[in-house]
């Protein structure tokens, strides 16, 4: 499986990622390393190996549970440049495209 330049170009757009011509041809070929890469990992037979939740097989000790009553809602609403009706205001960041 590979990629295109267009493929990759899509997922950018869809991604609100600027990128130009150069950037795309190296990425592609980037990109395409990275899943022959995942394309040899599904080969290996890995039906011997234990599952592992995380690299390092650690216990955490954690303090018990307390049940505390904490609202900070006002607090926090004088630092929000804007909040209205419990509600906190932000810029839109996502373009529709249309």
């Amino acid at each position: 499986m590979t990629i295109s330049s267009a493929e990759l170009q899509a997922i950018a757009e869809l991604a609100c990622l600027d990128s130009d011509y150069e950037d795309s041809l190296s990425l592609v070929l980037e990109v395409n390393g990275i899943i022959d890469f995942v394309a040899e990992l599904r080969q290996l037979d890995t039906r011997q190996v234990a599952p592992l939740f995380h690299p390092y097989e650690l216990h955490q000790r954690l303090r018990d549970d307390e049940m505390t009553e904490s609202n900070c809602v006002e607090e926090l609403e004088q630092l929000a440049p804007l909040f209205e009706e419990g509600f906190y205001l932000v810029p839109k960041v996502i373009d529709s495209g249309k």
